[in-house]
């Protein structure tokens, strides 16, 4: 075996064969040009593979692109903002039915009301499904009280929601702008909507019969695009068909953390209270006379 390291000697090649080996060589990189056209350049970081030779081997070593886009377990139903076109149409088709079925006397609910964002969630057909929404922002006013005590007021959301028919679902939905989510971290203002908290990441409503729907997640809020509430009578008090819409939530380890299914029980606990001074410091205190309720804090 000791011959294989000795060097061989130089030999000159034969009369001719330089020019024939440099026309087969230069006749080979012809073939191989037009056979497989030149790419630009890439980062090595941007291709999907490199091959690394080894032994005179060819190896294709998978590189991950920064790309790479990781497709979530459970992604969120696709939406679009409104134009301002759209956006000016929603909310007077909103106006009007708010003005319609609003039976306390109070003339135009919604008018000092700020338009917030507008969206749409797109690629739904059924035209009894919820996909548009309105949010608004404004104060809203309490006056009931004592004689000669001013009407109270506090900051408070507005929202309206619109089926892929056109129709008009919800259209009177307040929501305060701070509230305490008493024994679970979701909460439904609507069959099709409502607010949750840490730890939820995660949203879906299942109505009777039917598949987890995914819900839409945004700043605190959930939309679903579901079967919506329309034909509301001036004096209808709430959703009777909400009971047929199970809402869940689930943290960041995909694990169910709540379900409207397994209400907690909350007839045994107390919830802490502002106390405020005459000077007017305010202080919370928490009862122990009694288990503490569950609670979150919202927006989280």
């Amino acid at each position: 075996m000791t011959d294989l390291l000795t060097r061989r000697p130089d030999r000159p090649l034969p009369s001719g064969q330089h020019e024939k080996r440099r026309a087969d060589l230069l006749a080979a990189i012809e073939t191989e040009e037009s056979r497989t056209p030149r790419r630009p350049w890439v980062p090595l970081t941007a291709a999907a593979a490199v091959f690394t030779v080894v032994a005179g081997l060819a190896v294709g070593v998978r590189v991950l692109k920064h790309d790479d886009a990781v497709t979530p377990a459970h992604p969120q139903p696709a939406t679009r903002e409104l134009s301002t076109a759209e956006t000016k149409t929603l909310r007077a088709q909103c106006e009007a039915e708010a003005n319609r079925i609003t039976a306390n006397g109070i003339k135009h609910p919604f008018r000092d009301y700020k338009t917030v964002r507008a969206f749409e969630i797109t690629g739904v057909q059924d035209p009894k499904i919820v996909t548009t929404w309105l949010m608004g922002s404004g104060e809203q006013v309490y006056n009931k009280g004592p004689k000669d005590i001013k009407p109270r007021s506090e900051p408070a959301y507005w929202f309206c929601s619109r089926t892929a028919g056109g129709v008009i679902s919800e259209s009177s939905v307040r929501f305060g702008t701070k509230a305490m989510l008493l024994g679970g971290p979701v909460f439904g203002f609507a069959r099709n909507g409502g607010v949750y908290t840490a730890p939820v990441v995660r949203v879906t409503v299942q109505p009777k019969g039917e598949p987890e729907v995914e819900a839409v997640l945004h700043d605190g809020f959930w939309f679903a695009p579901t079967e919506g509430r329309t034909k509301w009578g001036p004096y209808d008090a709430d959703d009777p068909a909400r009971k047929d819409y199970v809402v869940r939530g689930y943290d960041a380890n995909d694990r169910q953390v709540y379900a409207t299914t397994d209400p907690p029980d909350t007839r045994e606990c107390t919830l802490p209270y502002t106390r405020t001074s005459r000077d007017g410091t305010t202080t919370t205190v928490t009862p122990t006379v009694a288990p503490v309720c569950k609670y979150y804090n919202w927006p989280s």
